[in-house]
């Protein structure tokens, strides 16, 4: 079961590294196009948009047309999306693109094209995940290794484009991400196996977001990632602001503070939650109570130390809380449903990364402050709810056989 997983995986960390390679940049060469903080997350919010959107789709054609054709087409296009922002983003640098056409431009790429593409990665994984395993245990375990994968993802991308970005050419990470898809693309078309082969040929089976089975999952899920992306969508704004640092500098101070928070994912999900046994449901408990004290200390911290301390709780929490909630709405559902409940997995996710950065942004032009402590706020509700609402839902029974 290990390998395969592991393989899927690799997708969905080069996936996310590239992307993260790119956000410690971001901020800072937002600011050289002569963007505002809301304009580049608006930027954000359409790619978010275009995940929510297309989700569901991949998660069907993954059930139906198998996994290996989605994730490369997946790749495929990321790597034609961040190529296009590569060439955009020159452009803007030297002065060749500027003003709307520069924004519209950057929307297109790194939001549309991107955006669309990226949705099939992580919503194939989770199908691919829960085809390859069975019972909560197993189920747990390949959930851990998917946020592992992602954890990793956050530590290594932005660590990677902040070592990069020493060349002192902002643009090295935008050319260097595609080239990590296209290799990502060669090892998936060689190694990824086949899930074991089913009696019949599945349909498609829609599952509603408000089945008594997933809508408190969702929702602790769309949550704890609008929480996330609220930080990940500002921090580096938060980093100049606060510490008073250049854009060269800003960028690699960012990539430390993520590191940290990255970090205490992988360590969480790769050493804890294998070894502590909790149930998907504690998981998320512990994790949206020590989110709420992460994002507390961000809000208040006043050196580059205690945003690094403050965003690592953070990472611990998410690390609680991601197997948990992943894997909680799969063992409630069919084998058959498996593809539209990734599907509705990734859309809540990427419904919380469009509304993330607009909120985020948004509120930072009021204040630094405000982002991070309407983020305790709504961390605090989540964890009121996980205790009081999720426990509920466990004991009720399915209204369908469980997956085997």
């Amino acid at each position: 079961m290990r390998r395969p997983i592991l393989v899927v995986c690799l997708a969905v960390f080069g996936l996310m590294a590239g992307q993260q390679m790119l956000n410690p940049i971001l901020p800072p060469l937002a600011r050289e196009f002569g963007f505002s903080e809301l304009a580049l997350g608006a930027v954000w919010a359409v790619g978010g948009a275009g995940v929510v959107l297309a989700s569901p789709f991949w998660g069907r054609r993954a059930a139906l047309r198998g996994h290996r054709p989605v994730l490369l087409i997946s790749l495929a296009g990321a790597m034609l999306g961040l190529l296009g922002f590569a060439v955009v983003a020159q452009a803007g640098l030297s002065g060749a693109l500027a003003g709307p056409v520069l924004f519209a431009a950057v929307l297109l790429t790194r939001g549309i094209v991107f955006g669309l593409a990226w949705a099939a990665t992580p919503v194939t994984a989770q199908s691919y995940i829960a085809d390859m395993t069975s019972g909560p245990d197993e189920r747990v375990r390949g959930m851990s290794m998917f946020g592992a994968a992602q954890g990793l993802a956050l530590a290594v991308g932005p660590a990677l484009g902040g070592v990069l970005s020493l060349t002192g050419n902002l643009l090295v990470p935008v050319y260097a991400a595609p080239v990590i898809l296209a290799v990502i693309a060669v090892v998936i078309t060689l190694a990824l196996p086949k899930p074991p082969k089913r009696e019949s040929q599945p349909v498609t089976v829609k599952v509603s977001p408000f089945d008594r089975r997933m809508w408190p999952f969702l929702t602790i899920g769309f949550g704890l990632y609008l929480a996330l992306a609220i930080v990940l969508m500002t921090i580096g704004f938060l980093v100049q602001d606060r510490l008073y640092l250049a854009a060269s500098e800003t960028s690699r101070v960012t990539s430390l503070v993520m590191l940290a928070g990255a970090g205490l994912i992988i360590l969480v999900q790769v050493v804890a939650v294998p070894r502590l046994g909790w149930t998907p449901l504690r998981l998320v408990r512990v994790g949206a109570v020590a989110m709420t004290g992460g994002m507390l200390v961000v809000a208040v911290a006043s050196s580059g130390l205690l945003l690094g301390a403050g965003v690592a709780v953070l990472g611990a929490g998410m690390g609680f809380a991601t197997p948990g909630f992943m894997s909680a709405p799969t063992l409630l559902a069919t084998r058959d449903e498996q593809g539209a409940v990734a599907g509705l997995m990734g859309s809540s996710s990427a419904l919380a990364f469009m509304g993330g950065p607009l909120l985020g942004t948004g509120l930072y032009e009021v204040s630094p402050t405000v982002p991070y402590l309407a983020g305790a706020v709504l961390l605090a509700g989540l964890a009121v709810f996980a205790f009081t609402g999720l426990g509920v839902v466990t004991r009720q029974p399915a209204k369908v056989p469980v997956a085997p």
